[in-house]
């Protein structure tokens, strides 16, 4: 199965929502192109496919253009290099309504570098836009940041499931100042506004921008990302709006892709083609769900292990980080369930290759699991639990799962379920059934996995920060400080409220460049269940 071409140009009624950030009433209108009035709008980076020295810069406009290209420079050397933009466009399946974005690929930079660009477009009446960006380190060891979290929404509540607290995310995510920002699935949501799809991206995009217009946000696709009359996959808007790395892939480029800053590998995954659930929008023309579970019939699959693999054998990489949206593990009490799905297919790979951190989204809470490896017998491959320690954590040891859902959605959860039997444990759900519609969860275990939960409905929103130490000698330790903020819901007499420290560990290994090739080859083995080659001496 493959998604339509993202260069793909289909010409129906060409008209384009207003593309303003506030109000929302300015989104509903629509009209044909106008010259002179199709300035540049939802400006966002994204890393290209070497951080430290690739960037893309997007934006969109309102009705096509001529010639819509970037300027580029440094805060001292000025804006000397000119770089023509791709041109995407879509049509929405179900309004008609005509998206046009503009990507600009920056090859050719310096690592750790800051620079100035200009987006310009030679049509009357357009102002320029002026922004910065720093490059990623390149891959030696550096230290750096970066932030997380899922379930974003407009910042509008005029919009269905988009919250106020939507603009205090993307202002928290520029108070804290990361290097990038990880969204782990559950953008707009403008499936769950059908009538007016693509004004509502218009509303997340500009919203999202007040941040990634500085630095790139990397997202990954949500179940909210599937949109009827989004094409075969219903991807069509998502990927018309956003220039991620490429997969080396024909038909799913942008659906899944890594990325490496300094020591640490970066994934993002398409849950949607993983998890079991049905959790997509809903076609009005049929009444049936656009479920696409199973859509790269391995695809993703083979390259997820060939990509961790390659990290694995190498001396480059010290710490994996998963970025997807659906979850293996949840106890939180309006959960979907831990997916049968994820922890068949996925889960075996993060165990076999030491994935450190998994960042989801889709519950609107936040819960952390206890390093986890291998399955408890006789379960439904509930992941096993390898230390109960909370505050500092060998992830070589075992992989540790965050829910970072609290993002910004007008929905949030924040009960969890309990331990009816007196054990202490909690309960929690989990999904067995492939069903091609909307169900709840149809099986229960006892959370043994659960370490954190954040159970504070005064607090329901928040975010977390990775602050990475790359240590100092090769073959040391090297650890990655995670901080979770929650917050109270913004209101209009405080749209900002400020975050407070909710959680904090930290997470350690051993450096890779200390190691000689038989012991490389050992945790290889180790992890693979391969014979073990003889120590070395």
């Amino acid at each position: 199965m493959s998604h339509p071409s993202r260069r793909t140009v289909l010409r129906g009624t060409a008209a384009a929502g207003a593309l303003a950030a506030v109000p929302a009433s300015a989104l509903l209108w629509s009209q044909p192109a106008v010259a002179g009035t199709a300035g540049p709008e939802q400006v966002h980076l994204q890393y290209g496919n070497e951080p430290s020295r690739e960037m893309t810069v997007s934006w969109a406009t309102g009705g096509s253009v001529r010639r819509p290209k970037l300027r580029l420079g440094t805060p001292h050397g000025g804006l000397g290099r000119t770089v023509e933009a791709e041109t995407r466009t879509y049509v929405d399946g179900l309004n008609k309504v005509e998206t046009y974005t503009h990507h600009a690929r920056l090859h050719g930079l310096r690592p750790d570098t800051a620079y100035v660009y200009v987006y310009e477009i030679l049509h009357d009446g357009a102002a320029p836009v002026r922004g910065t960006f720093r490059t990623a380190p390149g891959r030696e060891r550096a230290a750096f940041r970066f932030t997380s979290f899922g379930d974003l929404g407009t910042g509008d509540a005029s919009w269905k499931k988009s919250a106020l607290h939507g603009a205090a995310a993307v202002h928290q995510v520029e108070q804290f100042n990361p290097l990038f920002h990880l969204l782990n699935g559950d953008l707009a949501y403008a499936n769950n506004n059908q009538e007016r799809q693509p004004q509502c991206w218009d509303a997340f995009m500009n919203n999202m921008s007040a941040s990634a217009r500085n630095r790139p946000w990397m997202p990954a696709p949500g179940n909210h990302e599937v949109e009827a009359g989004g094409g075969e996959l219903g991807y069509a808007s998502y990927h018309t709006r956003f220039a991620l790395p490429d997969n080396q892939t024909r038909d799913f480029c942008g659906n899944w892709y890594s990325f490496q800053v300094g020591s640490v590998l970066f994934l993002s995954v398409d849950g949607n083609d993983i998890a079991i659930e049905d959790d997509a929008s809903i076609d009005p023309a049929t009444g049936q769900s656009v479920y696409i579970s199973g859509y790269s019939e391995g695809a993703q699959l083979r390259w997820l292990e060939r990509t961790l693999a390659r990290a694995r054998a190498g001396r480059e990489v010290d710490w994996i980080v998963v970025s997807m949206h659906q979850f293996a593990m949840s106890s939180s009490a309006a959960s979907h369930g831990g997916d049968i799905g994820i922890r068949e297919q996925l889960l075996p790979l993060f165990d076999r290759y030491s994935v450190d951190l998994v960042l989801c989204g889709h519950d609107h809470d936040y819960e952390r699991t206890h390093p986890v490896r291998g399955t408890d017998p006789g379960s439904l491959l509930r992941p096993s639990v390898v230390d109960d320690r909370l505050d500092e954590i060998d992830t070589s040891k075992g992989t540790i799962h965050l829910i970072l859902g609290g993002g910004g959605t007008a929905s949030h959860d924040d009960v969890y379920l309990t331990d009816p039997d007196g054990s202490g444990v909690p309960d929690a759900f989990v999904r067995t059934k492939r069903l091609p519609f909307k169900a709840d969860p149809d099986a229960k275990e006892k959370a043994t996995w659960s370490a954190v939960r954040d159970p504070d409905t005064a607090y329901p929103y928040g975010m977390a920060v990775f602050d990475v130490d790359p240590g100092h000698l090769p073959g040391g330790r090297t650890t990655i400080t995670v901080s979770y903020f929650h917050t109270p819901t913004a209101t209009a007499a405080n749209p900002f409220p400020a975050p407070v420290l909710f959680d904090r560990f930290t997470v350690h290994r051993n450096r890779r460049d200390g190691w000689n090739s038989h012991d490389r080859d050992r945790e290889t083995a180790s992890a693979t269940g391969a014979p073990q080659p003889p120590r070395g001496r």
